[in-house]
């Protein structure tokens, strides 16, 4: 089959573009062939379109229209919050969220470190070079 993950009452998904970018919603019903109904416990219960969702792996067992507090403890016992953050996607996430925070100086510390290994790196390379002839 080649699809993986479909669209279904309980999927969780990734907003991809827009304000909300970088924030998990869970899917709590299908509008129509482009739009869903999203909830979260921490935001507003809204409309999305599908382009801007980008489904995961995981899913929760809920009902449709499922009300805040039958989500919350779905989320809960499913624990998909530290799972996605625990995914590779996650931690890539969580890198770049990390690498956009920087300031200019980590940003100098950062190039400084990356020369002086690439100087010592350099002068074994070229001691291992003159052995070998």
């Amino acid at each position: 089959m080649p699809f993986k993950r479909y669209v279904e009452i309980g999927r969780v998904a990734l907003i991809n573009y827009g304000p909300e970018f970088g924030k998990l919603v869970v899917i709590t019903d299908v509008i129509d062939q482009n739009r869903a109904l999203v909830d979260f416990p921490d935001q507003e219960r809204r409309v999305v379109n599908f382009k801007r969702l980008a489904l995961t792996d995981f899913k929760v067992e809920i009902k449709r229209h499922a009300p805040k507090k039958d989500l919350k403890k779905a989320l809960a016992e499913a624990d998909v919050v530290a799972k996605f953050q625990a995914s590779s996607w996650g931690q890539k996430l969580a890198k770049q969220a990390a690498k956009a925070a920087t300031t200019d100086f980590d940003r100098y510390k950062a190039a400084v470190a990356k020369a002086k290994k690439a100087r010592a790196v350099r002068k074994v390379f070229n001691s291992l070079k003159k052995v070998a002839k």
